[in-house]
């Protein structure tokens, strides 16, 4: 049996920040007209009026300071709210896909591949652009790959469940490289004219190139990897191509992007520890052995309390880092965006542990150690 290395990662951010004023001024200016418009149906208790939100609010619930985003006038225009990206000719690249190549040009350099070196490409990300033809198999044929391709879609878990799949492949010889691409463009997904959620998610894409290993030097020894879900639907988005045929019913359904925060953050804090702390078991890798722990960005609490649940001790900079700040919730890129920025200063030899975990739920866990 082939042992798996993940051989270079990649990730890229868009230029364009919003920080946590300039969302706050937007979505407040659309709460005070919304509920000056409705004023007396307020007043006469038909509908709820939308509260306020402010920085200090998003700061504590999330940790979050500034998002990167694809197009920020729309996000920010109250009349709009959603960014304002035109469609494409269908013999042009889209949009999803030339934003997944800003990740994928730099692992392949990083590799020193290209693209006729990979086997198959993994499109792991929330949502894909379109149902089909697959977004991966647009990317293979932008690389010039001749392998397989498929998209596969697992929340902010998804970069991890295409790491799992991956080793499996690999370790049992279907497959010799492969390319896992995260593109996240979740300001499409996000509602933000909901408070529960306006302040949440950035864009970015991440990438890995993950292989058999060969007896070459560098990259990551991939140790284990695990999946595994938990029903829960109190995260959910119900955008998809049924919405056409409910509309036919109910003209005005409205898909959104929806949650219990509260309920969210007590099961997966609970949930997914366990699945990293199966998989350390399994491998038999004491906590005390792992210098490092790469978490999904969902928000600073959660970070704390399962990196010391995965650790067994206390999170800090050093053995947990968070770029949530930075960069809010980019779903499953985060994880592969953590482990890149925060990953060449450890020694060969050294092992970390990366987890994600989302709608689902789903928690996917790898451990790696420096080669």
């Amino acid at each position: 049996m082939t042992d798996s290395v993940i051989r270079a990662t990649g990730y890229w951010a868009p230029p364009s920040v919003i920080d946590n004023d300039e969302l706050v001024a937007s979505y407040n200016a659309y709460a005070g007209r919304f509920n000056a418009e409705h004023a007396a149906a307020i007043a006469a208790g038909e509908i709820e009026p939308v509260p306020l939100s402010s920085t200090e609010f998003i700061v504590n619930a999330s940790g979050i300071q500034r998002r990167h985003v694809y197009e920020k006038s729309g996000i920010l225009d109250i009349d709009r709210m959603v960014p304002q990206i035109p469609p494409r000719p269908i013999e042009e690249v889209s949009v999803q896909a030339e934003f997944a190549m800003k990740s994928v040009t730099p692992a392949l350099e990083a590799a020193g591949y290209d693209g006729s070196d990979i086997d198959g490409v993994i499109v792991a990300s929330s949502a894909q652009q379109r149902n089909f033809p697959g977004v991966s198999c647009e990317i293979q044929n932008i690389i010039g790959s001749d392998g397989f391709s498929f998209d596969l879609t697992m929340a902010c878990a998804s970069a991890l469940y295409g790491l799992h799949i991956a080793n499996g492949m690999i370790r049992s010889g279907q497959a010799k490289r492969l390319l896992i691409c995260s593109p996240e463009l979740m300001t499409c997904i996000n509602v933000h004219s909901r408070r529960e959620v306006h302040f949440i998610f950035g864009d970015a894409s991440a990438a890995m190139i993950v292989e058999a290993d060969d007896g070459r030097p560098g990259g990551w020894d991939v140790l284990g990897t695990h999946a595994q879900n938990k029903w829960s639907s109190a995260l959910r988005s119900d955008f998809g191509f049924i919405n056409i045929a409910e509309r036919q019913v109910d003209p005005d359904y409205e898909p959104h992007l929806d949650q219990d925060g509260h309920r969210v953050f007590k099961d997966v804090v609970g949930f997914a520890p366990t699945v990293a702390r199966s998989m350390m078991d399994d491998i038999g890798l004491a906590p005390e052995d792992v210098r490092r722990t790469w978490l999904h960005q969902a928000n600073i609490r959660m970070v704390d309390m399962i990196a010391k649940r995965i650790l067994g001790r206390d999170r800090t900079e050093e053995n947990a880092p968070a770029i949530l700040t930075e960069y809010g919730n980019t779903s499953s890129s985060s994880v592969v965006m953590n482990f890149r920025m925060h990953s060449d200063d450890m020694k060969a030899g050294e092992t970390g542990v990366m987890c994600a975990f989302g709608a689902g739920y789903g928690v996917g866990a790898a451990a790696v150690r420096k080669r």
